[in-house]
């Protein structure tokens, strides 16, 4: 059960993570996620920059599973974000 809202969107993109990977490879690209995450007011190249953990710009199931562990991280973030002005 997510404990924020954060970690419920954290979990929206496990969940449909199949879904987005439109040529199968396991990975999601930016252009795959932009299109998922389109109308959502999310930036696919911040999602990317959190998730991605070995740098190649894409991100694959198991960075996504991982960074769901790192929600903490991601609430800390969007709040200095915020507090930025950004």
């Amino acid at each position: 059960v997510p404990g924020s809202e954060t970690e419920r969107k954290m979990i929206g993109l496990l969940q449909k993570f199949d879904r987005w990977d439109d040529n199968g490879d396991g990975e999601l690209d930016r252009d795959e996620l932009a299109a998922g995450l389109e109308g959502s007011g999310h930036d696919p190249d911040r999602v990317i920059d959190f998730y991605d953990t070995n740098g190649n710009r894409r991100i694959s199931l198991r960075e996504a599973q991982a960074g769901y562990a790192r929600a903490g991280e991601a609430e800390q973030r969007i709040k200095a974000r915020e507090a930025a002005g950004r």
